[in-house]
């Protein structure tokens, strides 16, 4: 098909991504997240108490009940209504990307290149992540009152999310010939029905894509031409739910500030500074350089043409859910072919999460530090390790990482009581944090999508 290829002249710009005399989408998402963060400080100190200058909330409870009646609802359907595309989205780009690629042989090298790749900058940044908090142990600062006091408030969320964590136990326990086994599904109509089976419809859609390849080209343009229609439906429609964005940003913003407002982000200050920075430190030591080495480009050239991106990641928490604006921008902007892109970005929102093994790796310190568990230094690896594999697990969508940091804290030694509240010592800022590692997440796919791009035209380029 023409459209995977270079065409002559110029590229339009797509509507959403110029307007005339209006604001760009992103423009649009900032000013949600501000005003929603302006709003709920306002509701908390001018509207809620006896003493407020309005009291229209008797208490901080009364708030947080409207806010979870009137105001969350409308970030939850934006959430949903752009993850409801995500199956179909990530099955027709990586069997529509598999067939593109033509020969077996080559998409073998692709797919090994780009693992090598995910699994590398994962370790470094878990590396650099270790070595950064041991530096600053920022649980050596949380006074045992905090410690109660955030634990208790947010218990029963704590008690919820650790009962799905049997499950991802038991997902990713025993051999590697077991987790294998594991990875096959029984039944692929039933795995495409939930999120958290993401990586076995990946699975089925390689070894789709690549059966496609190896059968009559007539038979196979049929099925090729509905796959590729399913995409760009999905495409269309998941650009016009972004218009929705901004409403929806807006209030998932007002619930974290009216829910957890400032006298808990000072409790953990310094804990989320550690995560931030060991964020920054693996955008600008790691990913950074790999772009100027690998992929021939200024770094702040990179990060201002996927700016879309990680702005969408940040202010959604979803990588799942910036998948669509992740294709649609590195094809555009970073000129990654349709082939290479839908292979390599529908993977990498699965498996390759730079930004939650960094989370993981600094949270199961946190905890361990505050309830006085010295960790091995033997245990440092495996938590590396175990953090890697359980971020290939962890569902691209807001909070999906909780349940499986209950098996990598358990795997290096905490005691089961203690991970109960040491996750609900640390949910509380989870929201904040998670569209933080959503954006590193999101710029590390793209990252590797530019350097793959750039490896597999040198390889075709004569010398």
């Amino acid at each position: 098909m023409t459209e995977d290829g270079p065409k002559d002249g110029p590229t339009p710009e797509p509507p959403d991504a110029e307007t005339s005399g209006g604001m760009q989408l992103y423009t649009k998402i900032l000013i949600g997240m501000v005003v929603g963060s302006v709003l709920a400080v306002l509701c908390k100190e001018l509207l809620t108490g006896t003493d407020a200058w309005v009291s229209v909330f008797a208490d901080q409870a009364a708030l947080q009940t409207f806010g979870e009646r009137w105001i969350e609802p409308v970030g939850k359907l934006f959430i949903r209504s752009i993850i409801l595309t995500v199956v179909p989205l990530v099955f027709t780009s990586i069997a529509t990307g598999m067939h593109s690629l033509g020969d077996p042989r080559d998409l073998g090298r692709l797919g090994g290149r780009t693992v090598l790749v995910f699994m590398t900058t994962a370790f470094l940044g878990a590396v650099l992540a270790t070595l950064l908090y041991l530096a600053i142990q920022p649980g050596s600062v949380i006074s045992p009152e905090t410690r109660d006091l955030l634990a208790a408030q947010f218990a029963e969320q704590a008690t919820t999310k650790t009962a799905t964590a049997g499950q991802a136990q038991s997902y990713f326990s025993g051999s590697i010939l077991q987790i294998l086994v594991g990875l096959i599904p029984e039944n692929i109509v039933l795995s495409m029905t939930s999120n958290r089976d993401l990586l076995k419809v990946i699975l089925f859609a390689l070894a789709f894509g690549i059966s496609l390849t190896l059968i009559d080209k007539e038979r196979a343009r049929p099925v090729v031409a509905v796959l590729d229609g399913v995409n760009e439906a999905m495409i269309k429609l998941i650009e016009l739910l972004m218009k929705l964005a901004p409403y929806g940003v807006a209030a998932l913003v007002f619930m974290v500030v009216a829910r957890f407002g400032l006298d808990v982000l000072q409790a953990l200050a310094l804990y989320t500074a550690v995560v931030l920075i060991a964020l920054a430190a693996h955008l600008l030591l790691v990913l950074a350089p790999l772009i100027r080495l690998l992929a021939g480009m200024r770094p702040i050239e990179f990060i201002r043409a996927i700016r879309e991106v990680w702005i969408t990641a940040f202010s959604t928490s979803s990588s799942a859910a910036t998948l669509p604006t992740t294709i649609r921008v590195t094809q555009e902007k970073l000129d990654v072919p349709k082939p290479i892109a839908g292979f390599v970005l529908p993977l990498g929102a699965t498996i390759n999460m730079d930004g939650t093994t960094i989370y993981q790796v600094i949270a199961v310190h946190f905890v361990a530090q505050v309830w006085g568990i010295q960790l091995e230094p033997s245990a440092y690896l495996t938590l590396i390790l175990v953090s890697m594999l359980m971020a290939i697990g962890a569902a691209g969508v807001p909070g999906g990482v909780i349940p499986l940091l209950y098996v990598v804290m358990v795997t290096v030694g905490i005691p089961e009581p203690i991970v109960a509240m040491g996750i609900a010592l640390i949910l509380g800022m989870d929201r904040i944090l998670d569209m933080c590692r959503s954006a590193v997440n999101v710029v590390g796919d793209s990252t590797t999508a530019v350097i793959i791009a750039r490896l597999e035209a040198r390889r075709a380029t004569p010398s």
